[in-house]
Order: structure tokens, then sequence, then C-alpha cells
């Protein structure tokens, strides 16, 4: 058995024992002088053995010296052997081709080194230019980029008719400003009920600018006339008090019909010229009528239920109440304007629709990751860090309960943090570090509770170590965090088929990618990965860096010491700022589309997950695990899945009733399932044969 040496001479002597071993007699010589003047040379020098030698024949001195520092050197110097070479060429000067025989002779020990069961740290990257290692497969798909069919009945091009700033008169800007104020400031005066999120108001606002600009584009109106009388009209008390009865009356149905008057030809609008009916996309839209007229009227109301006797209000709640009635209809329907057949993917026997979706998609994009083509040529830098980070966006919908898209388009991720390194008890010697800033620097709501989403390194996590970190989402703001509160979620380092692991993607996605070898632009790598370090090659991408991202800012700290920058995890390629909503769908929708030819939208995968709870027969505790997991209530599971289509939801009583009434064979045998699938076939095999003629009668029915 191979003894384990205890520091760098006994790792000389070993190897000197291997060439002896397997090389002739002058052979094994002229490699043993070779290594030794490889150490002595420049390798010692540069891992700070300060007697450089007299001559290029060392005295019985120096060779005494040089073996008793060697002495001091552990087995971890072996990991650094590399750099410490090239310290040493600039302590002392070398010939090119001196530094030639030295660099292949040291290349030769370390691959040796790099074989043996005491080798320090991992096992040494073996890699060629010329390998198929890092290839993508042929993965083109069927369907190309882009869907061929629509999924909505429209045929026309939007047409953008929105409000935009530069056409804001500062009269109209001050109105809008004091409402979005009335709507989120904790504390105003003059509001009945809680605040809401300022992405609610944003929304608000941003549908009081459609209308407004309809107003603007279609009615004619003067952008300097614009203001939110247009669209609610307010009555003063004092004005009131001026008027008869008989005069006020004729005012407030003069207002009504008014407001009755636009709504009517701006729903007719949607319909005919935006091709617009949803009653869902009206549902919002009369949600923010509502809150503007809470807004108008704030002053002459002193509870809730005083908005309830103003006249031009009712108006606006009755419409809304007409279509929340028509919203019921299409839910129960399970209809939509899109075409949820072209959103849906196409599910073989045997398997639900995530297991092909992680097949299908998931997978592979994952290969698509390598920074090769299939003809072994290196891509474009840029192109492998989108492919990246659309495996990334994919495996947090398919690898792991999928939370809404917002939570996921807004993740930030610390840049850089205090300079001082904390102790090597909280982050490894090598060890990547992007912590989760303080709360004192993060955003936060009024009541100082921290209001954003971060996803961070950490390498002691609920009181335990983790050699390798934890990637860790901090939920800190979601639509349920007042039910729910902030979660934390570990992504756990999955492994692949390959033996490549989750935790790699990231280090590619974040730092780029680093291969050794190659002609050009070559250097020495000297990062963390102790299995490169010390080799020469290059960067062939610079991972979130290629999108030259324009969204890092900059965080005072408490003390001018130590500062805080972050960005956004998911960044918008060619661009360098956040990707919004759109982009997002669309770059995930467009994955999908490649693979599968379905537009598979990050909402959708939330139904696929519910229908997978159901299709496997999940307990309600798991259920209602799976729905915390993904942020809502097992209630709203259920809705998701009822989205599916209808043959995902008849085919589990499908596949009982083929294997309980038509398959003879296995008609008698125990099947093992699930409690709910048991019981389920226990009544089907209770039933009289008259009855189970009644039931597949009902089902060819449906």
């Amino acid at each position: 058995m191979e003894r384990y040496p205890k520091h760098l001479l006994d790792v000389y002597e070993l190897y000197l024992e291997y060439l002896k071993a397997t090389h002739s007699e002058q052979r094994a010589a002229n490699f043993t002088r070779e290594i030794w003047y490889t150490f002595t040379s420049c390798l010692l020098i540069g891992l700070g053995y300060d007697h450089i030698p007299s001559g290029t024949k060392l005295t019985q001195v120096e060779i005494q010296a040089a073996r008793a520092f060697m002495k001091t050197q552990r087995l971890g110097t072996l990991l650094d052997a590399r750099i410490a070479q090239q310290q040493g060429f600039k302590l002392v000067e070398r010939s090119p081709k001196m530094r030639e025989i030295y660099q292949r002779s040291l290349d030769k020990f370390l691959a040796w080194c790099g074989q043996r069961p005491w080798w320090p740290g991992e096992k040494p990257f073996q890699y060629s230019s010329s390998s198929l290692e890092f290839c993508c497969p042929d993965l083109q798909g069927n369907y190309g980029s882009k869907a061929e069919k629509r999924l909505t009945h429209r045929r026309s091009a939007y047409v953008t008719y929105t409000l935009q700033p530069k056409e804001i008169f500062p009269n109209l800007q001050a109105e809008l400003s004091e409402f979005y104020q009335f709507l989120t400031k904790p504390e105003h005066p003059e509001r009945i009920g809680k605040s809401i999120k300022e992405k609610s108001a944003d929304k608000y606002l941003s549908d009081l600018l459609l209308f407004l600009g309809w107003f603007h584009r279609f009615e004619g109106v003067p952008l300097d006339q614009l203001n939110l009388n247009l669209l609610i009209p307010t009555v003063c008390k004092e004005d009131l008090k001026k008027l008869t009865e008989k005069e006020q009356k004729k005012l407030w149905a003069k207002h009504r019909k008014h407001i009755e008057a636009w709504l009517s030809r701006y729903l007719t609008f949607l319909r005919e010229s935006m091709q617009s009916t949803s009653p869902r996309t009206r549902g919002r839209k009369f949600s923010s009528l509502s809150a503007l007229g809470r807004f108008q009227y704030r002053t002459a109301v002193e509870v809730s239920r005083d908005y309830r006797r103003i006249e031009v209000l009712q108006v606006i709640e009755n419409q809304h109440k007409r279509n929340s009635q028509k919203v019921t209809t299409w839910n129960r329907n399970k209809q939509f304007v899109a075409d949820q057949e072209q959103k849906w993917p196409d599910v073989e026997d045997g398997q639900t629709a995530l297991s092909t979706v992680r097949q299908n998609v998931l997978e592979s994009l994952r290969l698509e990751c390598f920074p090769k083509s299939k003809d072994n040529k290196l891509r474009e830098g840029s192109a492998i860090a989108k492919s990246e980070q659309q495996f990334l966006a994919w495996f947090l919908l398919a690898g792991m309960p999928p939370r809404r898209q917002e939570e996921y388009r807004d993740l930030k991720t610390a840049l850089s943090c205090p300079i001082q390194r904390p102790s090597t008890s909280v982050l490894p010697e090598n060890g990547v570090y992007h912590p989760l800033p303080p709360a004192e620097v993060r955003d936060q709501r009024h009541d100082g509770t921290v209001k954003d989403n971060y996803i961070y390194k950490t390498y002691f996590y609920k009181g335990r170590t983790y050699k390798n970190g934890l990637w860790v989402l901090d939920i800190q703001e979601y639509k349920m965090v007042d039910k729910y509160g902030p979660q934390s979620i570990v992504i756990k380092n999955r492994q692949f088929k390959d033996g490549t692991c989750l935790y790699d993607y990231f280090d590619h996605y974040l730092y780029g990618w680093w291969l050794p070898g190659g002609r050009k632009k070559q250097q020495l790598y000297d990062w963390w990965q102790q299995n490169l370090r010390g080799r020469r090659g290059r960067w062939v991408s610079a991972g979130r860096a290629s999108f030259e991202p324009g969204d890092a800012c900059y965080i005072d700290a408490i003390t001018q010491d130590s500062f805080w920058v972050w960005g956004y995890f998911f960044v918008q390629p060619q661009v360098g700022k956040r990707i919004n909503a759109s982009r997002f769908e669309e770059f995930v929708e467009t994955a999908a589309h490649h693979y599968t030819g379905k537009q598979i939208a990050p909402h959708i995968m939330r139904a696929v997950w519910a229908t997978w709870a159901y299709q496997i027969g999940l307990t309600d505790q798991q259920k209602s695990s799976l729905a915390y997991a993904m942020g809502h209530d097992l209630r709203t599971l259920r809705e998701l899945y009822d989205r599916s289509p209808s043959e995902e939801k008849r085919r589990l009583i499908e596949e009982v009733i083929d294997r309980l009434f038509f398959d003879e064979e296995v008609f008698n045998q125990p099947v093992p399932q699930s409690a709910e699938l048991s019981s389920l076939e226990q009544r089907l095999r209770s039933l009289t044969k008259v009855q189970q003629q009644q039931l597949a009668e009902i089902l060819a029915r449906s």
C-alpha cells in the first residue's frame, strides 16, 4: 500500500520512486534531474524560499536548505503550485525555453499527484481542447423559436393608446401623485382602510393612463384638459348646499349619465377596436375605477359604507357586479381568451405534464448550456450566458415548486460586500461568497420590515455548516406574505445524469466559464476552483457580465468602511436591465416552444404542478405543503388544477376503468396505489355489471 506523504519533500521522494519503477535507468535519471531543477529554480522560490541558487549546480548546503524548506510545505501547497511557479519566474529570470521545460515538468508531476489517493483537493480537471467534452448535443427543436399558431382570435395589431409621460401636464401629474399617495401612504389621513402595495397602485395608475389616453386619442380631449374629474366627476358638499333638492338630483343624474356614456363607449372600443372580450380584463379596470372613486370622494365619507350612498360610484359598482357574474361563469366553464391547448404540453402515455416538461424542456436547456457547439467549436460568450439564464429560470419553474414569476423577476443578488473577509468558520478559504445583506441596507416597508427578495449563497444555515455552501431564496415580498409571512427556500444542489450539479450552472452564470488550453488569450487561473488553479487557459464566457448589466445599485452601509452593491439575478441580454414581465414570459415561452411546440408560460407551470399533485395522488397534507411552497393555499391549488385540459382531468379515472374493467389479466391482481386511488378502485369494484355499464355510458357522453 502506498504510504501517505506528510509534506512536499515526501511527495517529491515518492515521485522519484515512481520514475525509477516505470522508466529505464537513463530516462528516470533525466526526469529526476528535470524535476529537481523545476523545484529549485522556480517553484520553491515562488513558495517563499529566499535562497536563490548561486549557480546552475547547487552546493551541498543549498541542497540541504532546499530539502529542509520542502519539509515545511504541506500537501495543500500542491494546489497552488502552478501559480507559485509563475511567481518564481518573476523573481528569477529564465529563458522562454527553460520556462517551457519547467512548466511541462511540473504539469507531469502534478498530473501524477492528482491520481494519488492523498491528493489534497478535488480531482484535477482533465480536459483537452480537441475533446468532445462540453459540446452541446444536437438539440434543434422541431418547432422553431416562435409559435406558428396564435393564442387568441385576435388578428389585428395592438393599438398603443396609453397616455405617455411627456403628455402628462403638471396639473394632472399632481392629481396622479396625490392618488398614488392616497393608496400607498401607511397613515393617510383621508383614507378609510389599509394602504395597498406599490405594485397594486402601479396597476391602478396604468389603467387610469389608459382611460385618459383613450379620451385624448379617440374622444378628442386636449392634453391640457385631461384630469381625473373626466373619469369620475366630484360633487362637493358646499356646492350641493347651494342647490335645491331638485337641482341636486339633476346634477347627480348628469354625472351618472356622463360615467355611463363614456364607459359604454370605452367598453365598445375594447370589444371592437382592441378585440378584447375577457371579463377578467374588464374586472381589473373596474377595480381601478373603484379605487379612483374612493379617492375622489375621500372627504365626503366617514366610514366605508358611506361610499355606497354616493350615486356616481354606484354606476361603477353596478357595472362591476354584472361583470363579476361573467367572470364567475368563465371560471366555472374554464373559459379563457387564449387557447389553452397551445399552452399545455402534449403528454405521452405513462407521463404527466410535469415529467414531459422536465424531460423535453428542462433537460434540453441544461445540455444547451455547454460552451461548445455540436461541431466542437466555441460558442459566443453571451450565447452561453443566455442559455444558462434560460436553464436557471426554467429550473425555478420545473425543477422545484414554482412561485409567481414576479418573485423571480425581482430577485436581487449581492455583487459586492464589505471588504473585510469573514472568518473561515463562516466562509471557507476558497469559498465563493454571495451573502444576504443586513436588513438595514435592504428595501424596507414603512414599519421597518424588509420588502425585497434575494438569492444568496451561505455556508452556515439554520445552525448547520455546509462545506460547499447553499443557495437560498429569501422571499420577503409576495402576494400572500401577509398570510404566510416571509419564506426562506433552500435551492438544493441537484445532481444530473452526467455528474454535473445545479450549483455548477450558478457558478458559470454568475462568474463565467473557464476552460484550460486554447491558443488565444491564455492566462493563469487563480480563482477559487482548486482543480483549476494554476492551469493556463482562457475565459470562454463572462456569464451574467456578458449582458453588460447596468443595474448595479450602491447601498450605503452603516460605516464608511463597508458597502454593498446589488444587481438583479435575471438580466435582459443586450439591454443589461432587469427583465420585465413581458420579456420574462417571452424567453420562458420561446424555450418551451422550441422543444415542445407549446407556449408554456410561467403561470401555466403552476397549473402543471397542481395537476401533477392530483395525477399522482398526493395526500391532502402533501398538497397543502405543495401549495405553501408555491406561495398560496390549497383552495388556489385546486383552482389551478381545474385549468388543465379536460383529457388531463379524465385521465386518472380512465386509467382505473381500463385496468379494472377491460384488462382481464390484472383484474384480480392487487395494484399498489395511493390511499385515495385505492379507495376509488374499491368503490368501482363494488359496482354491479349494470352500474358499470351505466358508468361507461355516462363517460362516453361526457
